[in-house]
């Protein structure tokens, strides 16, 4: 084991020491063809490599307290994934290798998902307050778009999530004129909501402060329709009850007593158990498997049993 972390720490600093090394020349290479596909008419702007980075900061500002760039996040999912390689590769087929690397490499980007879903559900129903309170500050500042967030986010402690959020699309409002950056801004602010009323909040506030229109109408409307949604959701609340819980904690209580039955039941000393789960393919490969799909499982049940508010 110390061979292969040590294998695994040398190939990593060969790797770096590589790309600083010929840093310079790949920020050429990079700034290069960022001008090639800018300079291309043709193109279609969805089908750029920068989507991928654009998508993970974003994702990293809706989810991390400190968010780091796209960049470094993506970064750091590479080194994981050559790291694992390198130790996998030792006991297993290349193959078998790369795809545990791969499983093992996309846990943190599965984990931050299922974070951002979990934000987006409890946010989903804080909507029915936040809209409220938006709707009686939008009244009480007589249309000032940038007064009613402000008074939204001072007044009410109550919508965490949502206030966060809408705290970030007012300094990105006040801190700039462009049309395009509060375009990004308001779509920020609805991807971190991800419901169809958040969507719709995003574009009144988007079309008042572009235009100065009134929008009391359609923020009522989107209150009204929140309270119907409530109510259907409160009926979806009481037939899932036992799905979530049976996995989040019945499959790590059966993996610990499978730990207790071998080394109390079967004799197995914790030494040799750690070595035929860690050491040997087939135990490295199934506890591999299972961790993967423990968090594939969770993910999926939060889909499927927790849904947002929404209508």
């Amino acid at each position: 084991m110390m061979i292969s972390l040590c294998s695994a720490a040398i190939y990593m600093l060969l790797l770096i020491g590589i790309l600083m090394i010929f840093r310079k020349r790949l920020a050429q290479f990079v700034d290069a063809f960022r001008i090639r596909r800018r300079l291309s008419p043709d193109r279609s702007k969805v089908l750029r490599p920068s989507w991928i980075l654009r998508h993970l900061d974003q994702l990293l500002r809706t989810v991390m307290r400190r968010p780091i760039p796209g960049t470094a996040f993506l970064t750091l999912t590479v080194v994981a994934f050559f790291l694992i390689f390198v130790i996998s590769v030792r006991y297993l087929a290349a193959m078998h290798a790369a795809l545990i690397a791969c499983a093992f490499a996309a846990i943190p980007y599965l984990s931050l998902r299922l974070r951002l879903e979990k934000l987006r559900r409890k946010g989903s129903f804080e909507g029915e307050q936040l809209v409220s309170a938006f709707l009686t500050q939008y009244w009480v500042s007589e249309g000032n778009i940038f007064d009613t967030m402000e008074q939204v986010v001072r007044m009410n402690s109550g919508i965490r999530v949502t206030g966060k959020l809408l705290a970030n699309l007012l300094l990105e409002l006040r801190g700039t004129g462009s049309r395009e950056r509060i375009r990004k801004a308001a779509d920020a602010f609805a991807y971190g909501i991800g419901t169809n009323w958040g969507r719709l909040l995003a574009y009144h506030i988007r079309t008042a402060v572009f235009d100065g229109g009134d929008i009391a109408l359609a923020i009522e409307d989107i209150l009204v329709q929140l309270r119907e949604a409530r109510a259907l959701a409160e009926e979806r609340r009481r037939i899932n009850s036992e799905s979530v819980r049976m996995v989040v904690f019945l499959i790590p209580v059966v993996y610990i007593g499978s730990v207790f039955v071998s080394v109390g039941l079967l004799g197995v000393s914790p030494l040799r158990f750690f070595r035929n789960q860690f050491m040997t393919p087939e135990g490295f490969g199934l506890f591999t498997l299972s961790a993967f799909l423990f968090v594939l499982n969770i993910m999926l049940l939060e889909v499927m049993t927790n849904r947002k508010l929404d209508f």
